[in-house]
């Protein structure tokens, strides 16, 4: 364990070190900001000029964020990890002590510890509507695991840290789940039940309806479908790593 806190600490240092790596640490507590600040005033501007309300989307917007912290994680690591398969640095790894798989924990898993507590954070301290902390917990540990395919995706897409940069858009593509799980009925929206984020939009709908008898299976729902999710890519990354 110590080694993979020694290689997390190392990885961390070399974030700090490039500029724009740098810039994505603060994204998810920007983006919750600006959320918290201007759903409320375009609510307020709307309800005056055309007797529309946004505070029954306020829910989404804070499960918006819940995702988009452990993804844009997800990216800063893959970003970080495709510099060191540049670099070579990663088959160095893979022969010392650390070893292919404590590298792995290193890179992926404990940044996605770190980024469970901080999405816990930023939606306690910009969160509209969400209140119940079960719900709370049980969203974010899908966002957390939907972080780690954001990662893995790029990883196995990605040849290099330019392709990575611009296959990062596609992590974009995860958060589609969200608008279908409020927009589209069924049984269409069910077409999207392959994303996590459409189980997380599903929760927060049915806290949003009071119908809180759905809230465990849509929970155990998401979670499986992100390990699902994760062994898929896993075993396509270890394959063409080592």
């Amino acid at each position: 364990m110590s080694a993979v806190a020694k290689v997390f600490f190392i990885g961390l240092g070399q974030i700090l070190r490039d500029g724009m790596l740098l810039l994505l640490v603060p994204t998810p507590f920007l983006m919750a900001a600006a959320l918290r600040f201007m759903l409320p005033w375009g609510d307020r501007l709307l309800m005056q000029e055309m007797n529309f309300s946004l505070v029954p989307w306020y829910p989404l917007s804070d499960v918006l964020v819940l995702a988009m912290t452990p993804i844009m994680t997800g990216v800063i690591f893959a970003f970080l990890m495709l510099d060191e398969r540049d670099e070579r640095i990663g088959t160095y790894y893979s022969i010392t002590p650390v070893g292919g798989h404590s590298y792995l924990w290193a890179r992926l898993a404990v940044p996605m510890i770190w980024a469970f507590f901080t999405s816990i954070i930023v939606i306690l301290l910009f969160g509209l509507a969400i209140e119940d902390m079960a719900v709370i917990l049980t969203v974010n540990a899908i966002g957390t695991l939907q972080g780690v395919v954001s990662a893995l995706l790029i990883l196995v897409l990605a040849g290099n840290k330019v392709e990575g940069v611009a296959l990062s858009k596609l992590t974009n593509a995860l958060i589609l789940g969200l608008p279908v799980a409020w927009f589209i009925d069924a049984p269409y929206k069910y077409l999207a039940a392959f994303l996590p984020s459409y189980w997380m939009g599903e929760i927060v709908c049915s806290m949003s309806l009071g119908d809180e008898n759905h809230i465990l299976f849509d929970g155990l729902a998401g979670i499986i479908i992100s390990l699902l999710w994760i062994g898929f890519l896993l075993r396509l990354y270890l394959s063409r790593a080592y």
